[in-house]
């Protein structure tokens, strides 16, 4: 989830350079969350900035309003995530598959810039299954910083939702991956 957030980043460093390759690196100040409810109470994960794994060598190609990126691919661990609760971890973790498939991958495949909107293109892999979003993003160039919320169902992803206490505790299938993301270039 926050591989979302850090390829909406390095489309964001994009902008300010005119080569065709550009070298981002998304650093630990940057904070990914996931926040859903259950009927009963709310919870939130947090992606442990530590496990971003590499830096990017993204090309560039500039059209109107589009930059098309290449090469923006992000790996995040599914075990990367904690929700400050060991057995809501456990379940979340579970949702994910995360010792089947070790990492949710994020591939930021444009950036348009309509007046003052800014979105990004997503491709989002959970789970071994796909789906594409259109991200609203927000871009401070004097911190380099990107900020988005993706909205997603899980069961895009053929994924389950837990059920505790013999079905009287259900989460909700929609969760909300917040993102702040500082880059360096």
């Amino acid at each position: 989830m926050k591989t979302i957030g850090i390829i909406s980043l390095f489309i964001f460093l994009s902008f300010g350079f005119s080569s065709n390759e550009t070298k981002v690196k998304i650093t630990n100040k940057s904070e990914v969350t996931i926040k859903g409810k259950s009927n009963v109470n709310s919870f939130e994960c947090k992606y442990d900035s530590d496990f971003i794994e590499n830096d990017l060598n993204v090309q560039i190609v500039k059209s109107n309003s589009k930059i098309i990126l290449g090469g923006a691919r992000l790996a995040i661990k599914s075990k990367g995530f904690d929700c400050a609760h060991r057995m809501i971890t456990k379940d979340f973790k579970s949702i994910l598959k995360a010792d089947d498939y070790p990492h949710i991958i994020i591939y930021v495949k444009e950036i348009n810039t309509l007046k003052d909107n800014i979105t990004a293109k997503l491709n989002v892999s959970i789970a071994g299954k796909d789906k594409d979003y259109i991200v609203p993003i927000t871009y401070n160039q004097n911190t380099n910083n990107v900020k988005g919320q993706l909205r997603l169902d899980i069961k895009d992803f053929k994924l389950k939702s837990p059920k505790k206490l013999l079905g009287m505790v259900v989460v909700n299938d929609n969760v909300d991956i917040n993102f702040n993301l500082f880059l360096q270039y």
